[in-house]
C-alpha cells in the first residue's frame, strides 16, 4: 500500500542470506526504547533560567520541580537552595529522574500562610530521565505528594522545605523546554557505519561542560536497544577527559586495553566527532599518542544519511512515477539525474530506489502482487518464491531487498531475484519504513507502531532484536516513516489528531497540526540532515489522504498536491537517499 525513503544500496550479494529473530509481541505491554537526541555543540548563549524558592507557597514548589534540570553535577546544590539545612541527600543519580506531567499544586486553606504550609502536588509520573542522558518512557503512574514549608513569619520571606521526596522528581513540561537531542553515535558491527543512540543534554551548559559530560555517556556505550545492532570501537573500561587546545578540542582517553588496528582508530574518532559534534575540529589523544585529528566532515560519511539531500519525493499516478519538487509536480518527464521518474507499468502500485539507481516494483497482476527488480535501465525480472501480497520495498544497505510479504518482512536477493528468509517478527504487518543506517525497522502490525534492531553478522546474515512499541498512545495507525534519525512520522488515531511525529524514546509526541478530519494512509519523508542540530524532520513530507496527496509543512496544515490547478490522486509517495 505504499513507499518510503529507498537505501542507497550495493547491488552485488556475494553470500548467503539468513534472518531469524524474536518475534512481534502482540498481547504484552509495550516496553519504552532508549531515547536521544541529535547533535550537541555550542552553548545556547542565553542565560539559563534559575528556579529558587519565594515568598509564594505554591510557587515555590513548583520551581522545586523545576530546579533538577541543568548541569547533573550541581542538581543538589540548586535542590538545597530549598532547604532548611542546605544538606540535603537527595536520590542517587543512578535511579534517574521521575518526569512528572499533568501538575497540580494546591495549598492547605487555598491562600499563601504565614510561618508554615503544606503544598500538595498530583500528577502522572510519565518515565524517568536516566544519567546517561536516555529516557525510559514508562507506564503512566498516579503521583502525589505532600511538602512541609515553613519559613521565619513575614510575608516576604522566602519558604524553606521541612520535608523532600524520596527520589528527584522533575516538571516534564521543564525536560521539553530545557533538553536538547544529542545522540551518541556507536558503530555498526565491523562497517565504516554509525548508529544514532538517543540521549537529551541540558541546552544551557557551557560548551565544555557538555563535551565532558557527552564523553562520559559515550564511554559508557550504547543503550540496551542500540547494543543490539552496533558496539562501541571504543574498549569497555576507558577514561577520557576533553580541553579546549588553540581553538580545537583535545579528547584524551587512556584506553582499557590497547588498540593498534588503523580501522578501529579510525571508527573510535568518528564515534567521538559525531558524538561531541565536533565541527570545528579535534584531536584524538589514545595513551598518550594522537591517533587522529580532523573535523567532523572527515568522517562525515560514517552517518547513512547523506548531505544536501534535495527536496525531491516522488509518488505513482496514472501507472508511472511522478516527480515533486519544491517547485511543484513534473510529470512523467525523466531526466540523467533520475532515470526512474517516468517508469510505467500496468499494475504499478510501489517503488524502491536502491543504489545505482537498482529499481524494485511491486505490480499487481491477475494472481495477485508481483515483485520485480533490476537496472532502471534495463528489463525488470521477477522474484520468486514470494506471496501474492506485497507492501513496501525496501533496500537494505548489506546488498539486499526486504519486502512485507504476506505480512512478514521478507529478505530477498535481489541478483539470483529469490527469497533468502522471512524475517520472525510477526505475521500481519502492514507497513513498513527501514532507517538510512539499515540497523532499525519500523514496522506497523495490530494497529500500532514498532521498531526493531536489525542485527548483521560477519556473513551479513541478517536477524532481528527485540522490538519496542513507539506512540503508545497512538492507534489505528496505518503508515510510518523516518523523519529523522531518532524521529518517526506515524500516521494513526488520538482523538482527533491524525499524522505525528514522535521520538524513538517516546518521550516528545508532536502533533501535525491541521490534521483533524484527515485519515491518512501513507507517509513519506526525506529524513533531516543528522549534522544540524535539533531537526527532527526533512524536507519534503508526503501523505496521502482521501485519495488526495498532500505536502506536510513544518507549521501549517497539510497542501494538497496539484498539477497546475488539477489536485493529484497520487499514491505511494517515496524518497530516494541520493545527495544532490
Amino acid at each position: 500500500m505504499r513507499r518510503r525513503t529507498s537505501l542507497a544500496a550495493a547491488i552485488a550479494l556475494g553470500t548467503a542470506w539468513a534472518a531469524a529473530a524474536c518475534g512481534i509481541p502482540s498481547n504484552k505491554d509495550p516496553e519504552v526504547i532508549d531515547d536521544a537526541p541529535t547533535n550537541f555543540g555550542e552553548s545556547s548563549g542565553t542565560a539559563a533560567e534559575v528556579f529558587e524558592p519565594t515568598s509564594e507557597a505554591g510557587e515555590t514548589v513548583g520551581n522545586f520541580l523545576k530546579a533538577p534540570a541543568g548541569d547533573p553535577a550541581s542538581r543538589d546544590d540548586r535542590l538545597n537552595l530549598f532547604t532548611a539545612s542546605h544538606t540535603e541527600q537527595f536520590s542517587d543519580a543512578a535511579t534517574g529522574i521521575r518526569l512528572l506531567d499533568d501538575i497540580v499544586i494546591s495549598v492547605d486553606g487555598g491562600s499563601n500562610p504565614i510561618e508554615s504550609a503544606n503544598v500538595t502536588v498530583t500528577g502522572t509520573i510519565i518515565g524517568l530521565y536516566l544519567d546517561d542522558g536516555s529516557v525510559r518512557m514508562g507506564t503512566p503512574t498516579a503521583y502525589e505528594e505532600t511538602f512541609m514549608l515553613k519559613r521565619d513569619g513575614g510575608l516576604s520571606d522566602i519558604w524553606e522545605f521541612q520535608s523532600q521526596p524520596s527520589q528527584v522528581t522533575l516538571d516534564y513540561q521543564q525536560f521539553l523546554t530545557a533538553y536538547t537531542e544529542s545522540p551518541l553515535y556507536f558503530q555498526a558491527d565491523q562497517s565504516e557505519l554509525l548508529v544514532p543512540d538517543l540521549r537529551w543534554i541540558y541546552d544551557d551548559l557551557e560548551a565544555e561542560t557538555g563535551r565532558r559530560l557527552l564523553l562520559d555517556w559515550l564511554l559508557r556505550g550504547p543503550s540496551d536497544l542500540v547494543g543490539q545492532s552496533a558496539r562501541s570501537a571504543i574498549p569497555t573500561g576507558t577514561t577520557g577527559k576533553t580541553s579546549p587546545r588553540d581553538g580545537r578540542v583535545e579528547v584524551d582517553l587512556q584506553l582499557g586495553e590497547p588498540i593498534d588496528d588503523r580501522d578501529v582508530q579510525e571508527a573510535m574518532a568518528a564515534q567521538v566527532a559525531w558524538s561531541l559534534g565536533l565541527a570545528d575540529g579535534f584531536s584524538l589523544i589514545a595513551d598518550g599518542e594522537t591517533i587522529a585529528e580532523g573535523t567532523l566532515e572527515n568522517w562525515r560519511d560514517w552517518n547513512a544519511i547523506p548531505e544536501n539531500l534535495p527536496q525531491t519525493a516522488y509518488f505513482i499516478a496514472d501507472g508511472a512515477v511522478w516527480e515533486y519538487t519544491a517547485e511543484g509536480v513534473v510529470t512523467t518527464t525523466a531526466s540523467a539525474d533520475h532515470p526512474w521518474v517516468g517508469f510505467a507499468a500496468e499494475g504499478l502500485r510501489e517503488v524502491a530506489i536502491g543504489s545505482a539507481d537498482q529499481l524494485a516494483a511491486v505490480v499487481a497482476d491477475s494472481s495477485g502482487d508481483v515483485l520485480q527488480t533490476g537496472p532502471t535501465d534495463a528489463a525488470l525480472g521477477a522474484v520468486t518464491g514470494l506471496g501474492t501480497s506485497l507492501v513496501d520495498p525496501q533496500w537494505h544497505p548489506e546488498s539486499a531487498l526486504i519486502v512485507v510479504s504476506d505480512g512478514v518482512p521478507t529478505v530477498v536477493d535481489p541478483n539470483t531475484r529469490t527469497v533468502v528468509q522471512p524475517f520472525t517478527v510477526g505475521e500481519s504487518v502492514t507497513a513498513m519504513a527501514l532507517s538510512a543506517d539499515g540497523r532499525r525497522l519500523a514496522y506497523v502490525e495490530g494497529g500500532h507502531a514498532w521498531v526493531v534492531p536489525l542485527i548483521v553478522d560477519l556473513d551479513q546474515n541478517i536477524q532481528t532484536g527485540e522490538p519496542r512499541r513507539i506512540g503508545t498512545d497512538v492507534e489505528d495507525v496505518t503508515d510510518i516513516a523516518w523523519g529523522s534519525e531518532n524521529y518517526l512520522w506515524v500516521a494513526g488515531q488520538r482523538g482527533n489528531d491524525t499524522l505525528f511525529n514522535i521520538a524513538l524514546d517516546n518521550s516528545r509526541t508532536m502533533v501535525q497540526p491541521g490534521t483533524s478530519g484527515l485519515v491518512f494512509s501513507e507517509v513519506a519523508a526525506n529524513p533531516a540532515d543528522p549534522v544540524e542540530s535539533n531537526l527532527n524532520r526533512g524536507d519534503p513530507v508526503l501523505a496521502v489522504a482521501n485519495q488526495t496527496l498532500y505536502r506536510i509543512h513544518t507549521a501549517s496544515g497539510p497542501e494538497g498536491v496539484s498539477n497546475g490547478t488539477t489536485p493529484v490522486g497520487g499514491t505511494a509517495p517515496f524518497t530516494v537517499l541520493q545527495s544532490e
